[in-house]
């Protein structure tokens, strides 16, 4: 127990910094807001492929004419979701000042950090892009947004802008000699631009200069640099094997100790992930080879059985081998929201967090899940995750509809949800064990 101690006092506090530090948790809960509209499209998606063009319904009825309509939801969804984020972050990074204190400027608005890191997002893009034409022949069009840049793979400029843009703005709305005061007769609206804007427009010429002169050097967009630079090293890290489980070895570690190890994280993961099952759902809508075996829906239905560190076959061993009643007690009441992903009554409750006994394989058997599920998957045993499931779907239900409704992906999170409740077993009784010792 000592070391355990000692161990969670060291970690407490770095864990409790990183998740408070005000760019991360603007990124996080920008995330965050985002998911709804992630939900509706992979629904759509999914609608698409096991109705519409499901050639067994095509029998009984066909819908093809409304296959379409996943297209028309992506769009609108995944296709601006490095716009909503941009403006999100500016916006919550904004706010996290205007809460803490941190700038003493009442004409001071975290709307004008949305928009203005929404435009200097748009100012980094190319003038010029080249699209495919109807015909298969490329073209350069000017006064043209790629999708490929207000989509999930355009999350890194959108960061890139909006923290860059808003730290900027918050240091230059600090200095009284760049407000403009109205009189108080004049809308609050109305006072709240003329205040900001001497800072924004010093910000868009200190911005526009910058992409200026790396155009002029190096020849080179800002996006192309942050891709060469930043996005590409960091999404091959997280869509790895190894950094794949690196990352969930660290989470579930985080769990064990008490803390939200996956919220922690969000601020690294999110942006590849989402990048990740955007490609999966494009390819698959398409009819093309699904490229990505890492998403964040594979982590979901294979990783993460029952919520954080694989509660739901835990309370299945408590179940089969327990002999004690407290236990027993609060498995029960753990059980049901376990089958919706909701581990903190178990994790709380039993608990696991701080449990010399339950931390270990806790921490442990959502990575081995993660092994076997890879090798499963490139193998070509199971298919490859396409849409984004609501993390509360329950277990084995959430691998069907991740992956298309693929029956080999769901008999898989059986096997695993099985295996699992071996593994716990032994666990579980050495919990009983001890349970006798501090009895006597």
């Amino acid at each position: 127990m000592n070391f355990i101690d000692n161990l969670s006092e060291k970690l407490l506090p770095i864990a409790s910094k990183v998740n408070n530090q005000r760019h991360l948790g603007a990124i996080r809960d920008s995330f965050i807001v985002t998911m709804p509209l992630i939900m509706a499209a992979s629904f759509f998606i999914l609608l698409n492929a096991v109705v519409f063009s499901n050639e067994f319904v095509m029998k009984i009825i066909d819908l093809s004419a409304l296959a379409g309509l996943a297209g028309i939801v992506n769009n609108g969804s995944m296709g601006i979701l490095a716009i909503l984020v941009c403006y999100n972050i500016g916006f919550n990074l904004a706010t996290w000042y205007v809460k803490s204190g941190r700038i003493n400027n009442p004409g001071f608005s975290p709307t004008h950090a949305g928009g203005l890191s929404l435009a200097l997002m748009f100012m980094m893009m190319p003038l010029n892009s080249v699209v495919t034409l109807a015909d298969g022949k490329t073209a350069e069009v000017a006064g043209v947004y790629l999708q490929g840049l207000t989509s999930s793979s355009g999350l890194f400029l959108a960061m890139l802008a909006a923290l860059l843009g808003t730290e900027l703005f918050v240091a230059l709305s600090r200095f009284k000699k760049l407000r403009i005061s109205m009189p108080d007769s004049v809308p609050p609206a109305v006072a709240t631009s003329f205040n900001s804007l001497i800072p924004e427009v010093l910000v868009i010429i200190i911005f526009v200069i910058v992409i200026f002169t790396l155009d002029q050097t190096t020849g080179l967009t800002v996006p192309q640099i942050v891709d060469t630079i930043i996005q590409t090293p960091l999404k091959g890290f997280v869509l790895s094997a190894p950094g794949m489980l690196f990352l969930q070895f660290i989470s579930d570690t985080l769990w064990v100790f008490g803390m939200h190890g996956s919220s922690i994280l969000s601020p690294i993961k999110s942006a590849p992930m989402l990048e990740a099952i955007q490609e999966n759902m494009t390819a698959f809508e398409a009819g093309k080879h699904i490229p990505n075996i890492v998403t964040e829906p594979f982590i979901g239905s294979f990783g993460l059985l029952g919520g954080g560190g694989c509660i739901l076959p835990l309370i299945f061993a408590i179940f089969i081998v327990s002999k004690r009643k407290e236990q027993k007690d609060i498995a029960k009441l753990g059980l049901a929201p376990s089958l919706f992903n909701i581990a903190e009554p178990i994790m709380f409750g039993l608990p696991v967090v701080m449990n010399p006994i339950f931390l270990i394989p806790c921490a442990l058997i959502p990575s081995i899940n993660l092994i076997i599920a890879y090798l499963a998957t490139s193998a070509g045993l199971i298919g490859r995750t396409v849409a984004a499931a609501p993390w509360i779907t329950p277990p084995v239900i959430q691998a069907w509809v991740s992956t298309g409704g693929n029956i080999p992906a769901a008999l898989l999170a059986i096997i695993l949800l099985v295996l699992d409740v071996i593994l716990f077993i032994p666990f579980v009784l050495a919990s009983n064990k001890a349970a006798k010792i501090e009895a006597i």
